[in-house]
């Protein structure tokens, strides 16, 4: 239904109402009152539609009169036709009967609107126009001056429209004339301008606007001599004098047999256009032109093909700029997600015609999100940078390494023989990337996981990938620096993970976690100094899920924070009944990992605050670990963090010393207590000569520094013994004793200080 019925149908419903209720409150008028509210309501309604569909219809006859002056315009073949055709859009937008006139003027003779106003238009009473123009709207008392925005090179302004009214109207139909107006200006200057008007600068007046254009007009003769160029073709072509020129030799040799193509089409199809892109030298370099080719040799005037040239060269830059950085990461400068896939489409549908091997190995840094959190954003990208060198440097020049978005990488390996060539490439791009990386904020160690998918597995582009991501969950779930090939199974893991996932949920919002006790012990004489927390997650039957699955994960859906909070609230209690059952002797303390992620929680100063407050905690008994990661960029904010733990007495100790950042120097700038000797450094020292002497460097640093060095994952006598010889006081591992529920921690304790009865756990 169109809106003036259906605002009409409306109207009749307030009134329909009323009668409604008359006829109810009539046997024994109950409700006088409720009538007379509903009468006045009904009233009030119907005045407020009738209105709005007044105004409705008013708004369709100046949109359907702007129309028809609009298209009247476009065809106009005379300024006096322009004229005429504003005078009866004015009278139609005003309204019948209403007293008007209109003018267009040349611009300049009339005031127009100041710059800055935001609006084209400007209301002026009548006398304060010029005289000669005042007496021409004599009796009118206000005038509407429109100024179209289109501007000539050579006429100036296109010209003004001036409607002269009461000022109601006017205000009421502003728009709609200034909408006229922009069509009204312009329309008159292309009657002007009409070649088959004479103009009365003459051949003049068209070389002056010939000589005001940056495009190039060429007439060509029938043998392709220049017979005519337009001043602009001296920039262009970079030369004197182009007429007497062939054009063909005026194009690059590559584009020339363009030219010939065009000028034949002239010729196969009379009064046709044709349109082509041509290539040209001048003195600065190739310019790309956009050429238009139109045959005007039975026009007595021209006799001759015109060919206009227009510099384009901007234009292409930025379209090829546009194309690039849809299809390309802007940090890398790798291909993207969209055009590896397009990419590896391309390479499939080879192999059905040619049988080679199609290869797809999807990479993912390993700890990469703590580099961003630690270092920022710019040293991020500069390692994803120099991570796709790397990738480029080491594939072959038929292979493309895209970057997928974060810290996703991907590499297409094409024609290979066999699987077993992605599986080498596999192993090389790990060693690659297992280099560290030198940046202006030390040296940092990145590892990766890579996934194995070939065109066995999948024939769909979006598939293989898919099939290459899940093979690299599998990988990283083996650890770091490791790859796996794709196996069907690899679905099913991806279900179980996405499972595990909604279970962590439910598992943080309810604390269903545990808490083991990793005794670290004076290897000298087995006494027990301290304990490491660890988090444990039970899951009944099934037994206790891995801490190497879970702990990446809440590290990657942000849990971490919270359980990282409910773990030291909860080991710093538990550490409170263990120094009551202690006894005599030195307490032992408590070391909590502390993620990146709590580092740079607002929160967190606060939460250390009260587990140091925890009844019964022995003062200075509460260390926080750190990895070196957290350590290696210095800012304010956390020097300013670990003063203030520091003035709670707190102990400070790095994770996993060696593993992450060679750079030694936040061991001078951060009020470190402790060194945790990675594992890693630990397995080989019976066997390995070379690295028991690293270990022996290490042990003497931290001595030489004051710092205390434990030694983590002792497993076997020899290498107790053999650090025991070094000089390394401390350690901790299976050899001593695994992670221990809070009471068997008790009884470790009682039985190390002489308190229980029987042989020591170890």
């Amino acid at each position: 239904m169109p809106p003036a019925q259906l605002l009409t149908a409306a109207a009749r419903i307030a009134p329909a109402g009323a009668a409604v209720c008359l006829y109810l409150a009539a046997p024994g008028l109950r409700e006088p009152l409720w009538t007379v509210i509903m009468l006045a309501s009904a009233a009030a309604l119907t005045t407020w539609v009738l209105v709005h569909i007044a105004q409705h219809r008013k708004a369709q006859a100046r949109e359907r009169a702007l129309r028809t002056a609009v298209a009247a315009l476009a065809t106009a073949e005379s300024p006096a036709q322009v004229s005429r055709y504003c005078e009866a859009a004015v009278a139609a937008l005003l309204g019948p009967r209403v007293p008007h006139r209109s003018l267009l003027l040349p611009a300049g003779e009339v005031p127009g609107p100041p710059h800055g106003t935001g609006r084209p238009s400007l209301l002026l009473p009548v006398d304060r126009l010029p005289p000669g123009i005042a007496v021409r709207l004599a009796g009118l008392p206000t005038a509407l001056v429109c100024s179209p925005a289109e501007q000539s090179p050579v006429s100036g302004r296109a010209g003004v429209l001036l409607a002269a009214g009461p000022e109601p109207r006017l205000v009421e139909a502003r728009a709609a004339l200034e909408t006229l107006a922009a069509h009204a200006g312009p329309a008159a200057q292309r009657a002007r301008l009409r070649p088959d008007r004479p103009h009365p600068g003459g051949e003049a007046y068209f070389r002056t606007l010939l000589s005001s254009t940056s495009d190039v007009v060429l007439v060509v003769d029938a043998d392709q001599t220049v017979r005519y160029a337009s001043p602009s073709a001296r920039t262009l072509f970079g030369r004197g004098e182009v007429t007497g020129s062939a054009l063909r030799s005026l194009v690059d040799p590559q584009d020339r047999e363009r030219v010939d193509r065009a000028l034949a089409a002239l010729d196969s199809a009379p009064g046709r256009d044709v349109h082509d892109h041509w290539g040209v030298s001048g003195r600065g370099g190739r310019t790309d032109v956009e050429a238009r080719c139109r045959d005007l040799r039975a026009d007595g005037t021209v006799g001759g093909l015109v060919v206009t040239l227009r510099d384009v060269t901007e234009q292409r830059k930025l379209r090829y700029e546009l194309s690039h950085r849809a299809c390309h990461d802007p940090v890398t400068g790798l291909p993207n997600r969209a055009l590896l896939l397009e990419r590896i489409g391309t390479a499939l549908l080879r192999d059905r015609r040619e049988s080679p091997l199609t290869c797809v190995l999807f990479i993912d840094l390993d700890d990469f999100k703590s580099v961003n959190e630690t270092l920022g954003h710019s040293a991020g990208d500069r390692i994803l940078k120099a991570v796709g060198e790397r990738l480029s440097e080491t594939l072959r020049c038929t292979d493309t390494a895209a970057r997928l978005g974060g810290d996703a990488f991907a590499v297409l390996m094409e024609e290979a023989r066999q699987p077993e060539d992605a599986e080498l490439l596999a192993q090389q791009v790990i060693q690659v990337l297992d280099r560290p990386f030198r940046l202006p904020e030390g040296t940092i160690g990145i590892s990766a996981g890579v996934g194995v998918a070939t065109s066995r597995d999948s024939t769909d582009p979006d598939e293989l990938l898919s099939c290459a991501g899940l093979a690299v969950y599998a990988a990283k779930s083996a650890g770091k620096r490791q790859w796996r090939r794709f196996a069907p199974g690899l679905r099913v893991r991806v279900t179980e993970r996405h499972d595990l996932r909604a279970r962590l949920d439910r598992a943080i919002s309810r604390e269903e976690f545990a808490l083991r006790y990793q005794p670290v012990v004076d290897i000298t004489g087995g006494r027990v100094i301290g304990f490491e927390a660890l988090a444990r997650w039970p899951q009944g039957r099934s037994g206790l899920v891995s801490p190497g699955q879970f702990i990446p994960l809440a590290e990657e859906t942000g849990h971490i924070a919270p359980l990282g909070s409910w773990v030291l609230r909860n080991a710093a209690a538990d550490m409170a009944r263990l120094q009551r059952t202690a006894g005599r002797g030195v307490a032992p303390y408590i070391s909590v990992n502390v993620s990146g992620r709590q580092w740079q929680d607002a929160d967190f100063l606060e939460e250390v605050s009260k587990a140091v407050e925890t009844p019964g905690l022995a003062p200075g008994s509460l260390q926080l670990e750190l990895t070196e990661s957290v350590l290696v960029r210095r800012d304010d904010r956390l020097d300013g963090l670990l003063r203030s733990l520091k003035e709670l007495g707190v102990r400070i100790a790095v994770d996993d010393f060696g593993t992450g950042f060679s750079s030694l120097r936040y061991l001078r700038d951060f009020p470190v207590d402790t060194l945790k000797l990675d594992k890693t450094y630990i397995d080989d020292i019976p066997r390995d000569p070379r690295q028991a002497a690293l270990v022996q460097g290490i042990v003497c640093l931290a001595r030489t520094l004051g710092l205390q060095i434990i030694a983590e994952g002792i497993e076997q006598r020899g290498q107790r013994d053999l650090l025991t010889s070094m000089g390394c006081r401390f350690g901790q591992g299976f050899l001593f004793a695994r992670p221990l529920t809070v009471e068997q921690s008790a009884v470790a304790l009682r039985r190390h200080y002489g308190e229980g009865p029987g042989p020591a756990l170890w």
